[in-house]
């Protein structure tokens, strides 16, 4: 849902909302894609895209259908996301403001950051620490 605010001749704040309908799984990105991580030992590709959306892609040439999964927490673009941990852990950063720390083997959020204050852009780590996911900074713009 998104909702837009304009104001008319006579100087009174008009809202007017709209929603997007989506079918039950939506398997394409929608709006581009922002980030890609990839999974080789497990023939996984994460893609977050402006949709809001991480989703799931089997790189398994095999495989008729790439669609794996999607995961559904942010409400706005997912900018970046980086996979660590021995890729057991996917952390995301949004324009919603927020960062989120995902189980990426069963693609569930497991934690919220909500300390910034503006879109986040970007996300680095230690990969030669990997003592968790604290040790991980992101930035804001």
């Amino acid at each position: 849902m998104a909702a837009h605010h304009q104001q008319n001749a006579a100087g009174r704040r008009k809202v007017q909302v709209s929603y997007v309908i989506r079918g039950e799984v939506e398997k394409y990105n929608r709006n581009g894609v922002s980030a890609l991580q990839l999974d080789p030992a497990l023939n996984r590709l994460f893609t977050a895209g402006r949709d809001s959306i991480i989703r799931i892609w089997s790189v398994n040439q095999h495989k008729q259908d790439p669609y794996r999964a999607s995961m559904e927490h942010h409400t706005d673009w997912v900018n970046d996301i980086v996979l660590c941990c021995n890729r057991n852990i996917l952390i995301s950063a949004s324009s919603d403001t927020t960062v989120k720390v995902w189980n990426a083997h069963k693609g569930f959020c497991m934690s919220t950051l909500r300390t910034h204050k503006d879109y986040v852009k970007a996300l680095a780590y230690a990969k030669d620490k990997e003592l968790g996911w604290t040790d991980r900074y992101s930035f804001g713009m």
